[in-house]
């Protein structure tokens, strides 16, 4: 990400955020009491990830650890679904309230940052060793959040449907991936699938960021939108050619696909390594039944990143600082590992050995963390999403309606940069 000190205007915070709340100048005022760490309190957290089956209460257990380092302390979780919430907690900082630590999205961080509303945190890193991932959280000299988790996407199998179909090595390449899945729709299951409609906007603009990134193509050099590019009409060619070949369950959302590759009813997908742990949980399959490996593409591609801050407006920032020193611990990452499974956090924190076991497809995500790229736009990161509803629209209009992929990407370029 390239690293720009913007002050927001009023129509980017609306656009940047999807509501009508006034974040450009929100800089929030000292509301802390005062109370030292040691005498603990109540400390809200906020994580759509508390709601998710089974992972949400690894996760919570893990977070709860920080009780034993400070046992005066009482953790509460601020629940909202993942589609509710960013705008929810928008509203409740730019009103000055909201919990006192959070975990967002690196674009929702973007917006935060400019509107004044992130606490610093390099009072509480202390000698915690981050790592890469943390660095572009640095603005102007001051580490305003750590990460939560990176997670890269891969490509993955589900062993029991492949060897049904006598399938023994995974796709390196799309002709190897059709090829793969018609030999699985033979056997009456799903040949692959991937989020492809913009009723599911949100997901699909950050999935399909690893098409773009795979064909080594980029939205923008830094200054400028750059959407149709050789290497984003390529990349956009190969997904219309998947989704052409007759291999995806066309019309299948999200929730639908990942049902039916717990239910050994897929063959290949493409997700994050989250989605990956979470098919193990209430399904047909362990993670002895999922092989990982890179995406069928020339060049690695992206991932999705969440960030853990502290809420400027917090009147617990003592303890809230207190808590970030906590899990970029030895002690802290070792504790919420179990739960974020193959991502990469905010260190090097190796799996656990029993996880590892258990789940042989995790060390691919580990490896490709190093190597794929994020999903904001370079030098427009608080504009992303808005100018990724003009791309997708773009995607949509070219596998639903056959227009030439180099036409539609330069009227995105047109209505984007106007």
């Amino acid at each position: 990400m390239i690293r720009r000190t913007r002050r927001l205007t009023l129509a980017a915070a609306v656009a940047a955020t999807s509501t009508a709340l006034i974040l450009a100048g929100c800089s929030a005022p000292d509301t802390s009491d005062g109370t030292p760490a040691e005498e603990g309190g109540t400390l809200v957290i906020s994580n759509w990830q508390w709601l998710e089956p089974g992972r949400g209460e690894t996760l919570w257990e893990g977070i709860s650890g920080y009780s034993a380092a400070n046992p005066n302390v009482t953790l509460e979780k601020s629940e909202t679904p993942y589609g509710q919430y960013a705008d929810k907690l928008n509203t409740e900082l730019g009103a000055g309230g909201g919990p006192d630590v959070f975990v967002i999205l690196d674009s929702q961080f973007a917006t935060l940052q400019e509107a004044g509303l992130l606490e610093p945190l390099d009072s509480a890193l202390g000698d915690a060793d981050l790592n890469n991932s943390n660095k572009d959280l640095v603005i102007d000299g001051e580490q305003l959040a750590v990460t939560w988790e990176q997670v890269p996407y891969a490509l993955l199998g589900n062993k029991n449907v492949m060897e049904a179909a006598g399938i023994t090595e995974m796709p390196t390449t799309i002709e190897e991936l059709i090829a793969a899945g018609e030999q699985v729709k033979a056997t009456g299951a799903d040949g692959f699938a991937v989020r492809h409609q913009m009723s599911e906007f949100d997901g699909w603009l950050l999935d399909f960021q690893s098409w773009v990134h795979g064909h080594d193509g980029a939205w923008s050099d830094g200054e400028e939108l750059t959407l149709a590019t050789d290497e984003n009409v390529k990349a956009l060619e190969a997904f219309k050619t998947v989704y052409d070949s007759g291999i995806m369950p066309i019309g299948d959302d999200a929730s639908t696909f990942r049902t039916k590759f717990k239910e050994n009813q897929l063959g290949f997908m493409i997700d994050n390594a989250g989605a990956a742990l979470s098919f193990t949980s209430g399904g047909q399959i362990t993670g002895q039944d999922i092989i990982a490996a890179p995406l069928p593409f020339p060049y690695p591609g992206s991932h999705q990143k969440l960030v853990l801050a502290v809420n400027a407006n917090s009147k617990n920032k003592d303890l809230a600082l207190d808590f970030i020193s906590w899990f970029v611990s030895e002690e802290g990452q070792a504790a919420v590992r179990p739960g974020l499974g193959a991502s990469t956090l905010a260190t090097e924190v190796a799996l656990p050995t029993e996880f590892s076991e258990a789940n042989p497809w995790a060390q691919t995500y580990v490896t490709l963390g190093a190597e794929t790229s994020g999903t904001l736009i370079p030098g427009f990161e608080t504009k992303t999403k808005s100018i990724m509803q003009f791309v997708m629209q773009a995607v949509e209009r070219v596998v639903t309606q056959d227009q030439d992929p180099k036409a539609a990407l330069e009227q995105a370029q047109a209505e984007a940069t106007r």
